[in-house]
């Protein structure tokens, strides 16, 4: 499969960073803060833009993303741990693209956490 099949839609709280790195990976990452408008609700603004667009959610808004039934997202990814910069999310997302055949196979959650 190919790279740039992988996209990743960043919530408000995930660090630019991370999209520039998983760019230059050639994974599509579109990050909320510059998609969408400043606050914009989980559940009736970024999920249907994540569907839409066929992007897999990366937050550490685990509350709000953690108990979603897997038909209501594209895939999460879910960031417990607060201090990870850029450098250490991204490399805990290139093995999770690894270890899935196709990008479709993802279509539940992930934790981070446990990838780093």
């Amino acid at each position: 499969m190919s790279e740039a099949e992988w996209g990743f839609l960043l919530d408000e709280n995930v660090d630019r960073a991370v999209a520039t790195r998983l760019q230059a990976y050639g994974h599509r990452a579109e990050l909320v803060v510059d998609e969408l408008e400043p606050g914009s609700d989980d559940h009736s603004d970024i999920l249907p833009y994540a569907r839409r667009e066929g992007l897999i959610v990366v937050t550490k808004d685990v509350s709000d993303f953690g108990g979603l039934d897997s038909d209501a997202h594209e895939g999460v990814v879910l960031v417990f741990d607060d201090g990870l910069d850029g450098e250490a999310m991204t490399r805990g997302i290139r093995p999770i693209v690894g270890a899935y055949p196709a990008r479709d196979d993802l279509r539940g959650r992930e934790t981070l956490d446990d990838w780093v």
